[in-house]
């Protein structure tokens, strides 16, 4: 076969293909010159009803981009006839045709001028932070000369992929009252870079926070020291990761960013500027009012408000890091920077929910959107990396332990410059009315989103670890055996020893702990033995932990399902480290269900669990075929209801 002939194959299947198939491809320069594609495409602009060649248009504008050039003429679609001419007060070109009147200097990446172009190519990319592998290309093009007509897609797609125009995209969307996934979850790994930062070598939060994090804050003020402060915010969703500002940064500047947080903030912005203020507090006591309302506005929350900033914040963070599991985006970052990307991203939504005065209860509908599903699938997978998070923590009674906690350590930190203020009665007292009043144990402890790998953590008070001791020595059937290590096994560091111990008393009761038939437990304490076994990375207990359900679930009248057991599964599997021995581990778990007794609707549930999970984690198709197979084939021999 011929060189030609392959061309032209190529150019005849393109037509088979969907559009959405054909734009991808088109979009890649290589594959177009590999094959002689030349696109033919047309322009049209806000406000007029025609359209234009846009190869033609594009090289008369090309022309005119700069002062001095002579004027053209352009034909539109329908013959008109338009002037094109450079208006030198306005600084770009300009297309008239009688009253009409259309200004063109977005289109400067045509310029024939290099002046022209390479003067607002400078300023275009320094305004948007246009920065990573995939602009600085462009930037090397465009330096040498006007953009590639036949690359025009691919730059508008690569340059609207930065944190400045795409919360343009949401706000935009938003005003409409419709807003795409490509602005709600960008593609491309290079967005969520320039977003909070490469994680480079970091393979955990503390490597991260300690090295690219603090060069990325860097990057940022030296950018634009107070848009640069407000996008650093975003990324606060551990203590760790709250800005450090260099010694000479301007305290006004500063003064001005936590009063915008206060009144028109995100939550986790908010809890980061909390922290950061309360660092300047006594140099800078003008800060007191912003951070004070922080602190009043996160003590005021209402996890079970509808249109409450609890719920706004977790339907968000759910629905950004879903679609991103979903979408298959960021699969082969570690766990911990996905979530801060996810966070950063539902917050920079949150402060257009904000900024636009929407009702917070429209976010539920985008949880409506099947997002759900493949967030909890996707962080379970991820706990066999990072296993003291769970998404069942990602609720807004959660998030509210976790932002208060953060402002009451920060204050503890500061004390000294915070007694005898207004703000020590919210931060300081554990009376009515402060934060502490809200704490709940052991929620106001527990691990947050990105910091289910953490291994630096606190030794058990000689008190806790005393309670932890006895309850795996008393009688497994005893109605308080394990609840100390269950309660305790994310806020302290559990010994090993001790989870052997609790694998060792199941077995020695034949499986008969608790008789928590019709009392709603099962599910409670399956699932802490099991997380308990995660975190200390026991494979004993985990082993006992699935003895243990299966007898929970053949007990008569027993309140666990079949659903609740899968959810127990995906924990207990997180004790194995190793992806072998993990997916081995799950997938016999899930398999002994699939072929457990259980009606259409259910199994019809179990499958789509099986299905999306085997999407995230293809490793798992080797150990889940067979229940696949058996779902499969019993849903389609039953009847539905």
């Amino acid at each position: 076969m011929t060189i030609e002939e392959r061309k032209a194959i190529v150019r005849e299947l393109l037509g088979y293909f969907p559009d959405t198939v054909i734009d991808r491809l088109t979009l890649d320069r290589a594959f177009r010159n590999r094959n002689d594609l030349r696109t033919v495409a047309t322009m049209s602009f806000a406000g007029v009803d025609v359209s234009f060649p846009r190869n033609e248009l594009m090289r008369a504008v090309g022309r005119v981009f700069h002062e001095g050039s002579a004027p053209e003429n352009v034909t539109d679609n329908t013959g008109g006839v338009w002037q094109l001419a450079f208006d030198a007060e306005a600084g770009e070109p300009v297309m008239t045709k009688g009253d009409q009147r259309v200004p063109l200097g977005r289109l400067w990446y045509v310029a024939v001028d290099d002046t022209t172009r390479r003067s607002m190519l400078e300023r275009t990319f320094s305004e948007n932070r246009a920065e990573g592998a995939d602009l600085d290309r462009w930037r090397t093009l465009l330096t040498e000369g006007p953009i590639d007509l036949e690359d025009i897609e691919a730059f508008h797609e690569d340059v609207a992929r930065t944190p400045t125009q795409v919360v343009l995209d949401i706000r935009t969307g938003m005003a409409e009252g419709s807003s795409t996934q490509e602005s709600l979850t960008p593609r491309g790994l290079h967005y969520y870079e320039r977003l909070i930062g490469a994680h480079g070598a970091a393979t955990t939060l503390t490597s991260f926070s300690e090295g690219p994090a603090r060069d990325h804050v860097t990057s940022l003020l030296t950018w634009n020291a107070e848009e640069g402060l407000r996008q650093a915010l975003l990324s606060g969703s551990q203590s760790s990761l709250t800005p450090a500002l260099p010694d000479d940064f301007d305290l006004n500047l500063l003064q001005r960013v936590i009063a915008w947080a206060a009144a028109r903030g995100d939550r986790i912005s908010q809890t980061s500027a909390f922290e950061l203020g309360i660092r300047y507090l006594r140099d800078r006591p003008e800060l007191m009012p912003s951070l004070v309302s922080i602190a009043t506005q996160i003590r005021d929350d209402d996890p079970a408000d509808e249109n409450g900033r609890l719920l706004l914040l977790s339907n968000l963070f759910i629905f950004v890091d879903g679609s991103l599991a979903h979408l298959g985006y960021l699969r082969s970052v570690p766990p911990y920077w996905r979530r801060i990307a996810a966070i950063a991203q539902a917050s920079m939504i949150e402060r257009e929910y904000v900024r636009g005065g929407i009702s917070p209860a429209t976010s539920t509908r985008w949880m409506n959107g099947g997002r759900g599903t493949p967030f909890y699938l996707q962080n379970s997978i991820d706990g066999r990396l990072e296993p003291r998070w769970l998404p069942d923590f990602a609720t807004p009674h959660q998030w509210k332990q976790e932002l208060a906690g953060r402002l009451v350590a920060a204050a503890a930190l500061h004390s000294d410059a915070i007694d005898g203020t207004p703000l020590a009665p919210l931060v300081l007292s554990d009376g009515e009315g402060s934060l502490r009043a809200a704490f709940e144990f052991p929620f106001a402890y527990l691990p947050g989103p990105v910091e289910g790998g953490l291994d630096r953590m606190i030794e058990a008070p000689p008190e806790f670890e005393a309670l932890v001791r006895e309850s795996v020595s008393v009688d497994a059937t005893s109605p308080e055996a394990f609840n100390a290590l269950v309660n305790t096994c994310l806020v302290f560091r559990t010994p090993p020893e001790l989870a052997q111990k609790a694998a060792e008393a199941i077995k020695a009761a034949k499986y008969r702990i608790r008789d928590n038939a019709g009392t709603g437990q099962n599910f409670a304490i399956l699932s802490g033995l099991a997380m308990v076994a995660a975190v200390t990375r026991s494979q004993d207990l985990a082993r006992e932990v699935r003895v243990l359900n299966r007898v929970a679930l053949r007990r008569v009248n027993s309140d666990l399902d079949i659903i609740q057991s899968f959810r127990i599964g995906m924990i207990a599997s997180n004790a194995f480290a190793d992806l072998n021995e993990w997916r081995g581990f799950a997938g016999e778990w899930v398999t002994e269900l699939a072929f457990s007794d259980m009606d259409r609707a259910t199994a019809l549930q179990l499958h789509g669990l099986v299905e999306v999970l085997c999407d995230l984690e293809p490793a798992l198709w080797a150990t889940l075929s067979r229940a696949d197979a058996a779902l499969s084939s019993y849903i389609n021999s039953v009847q539905p209801a």
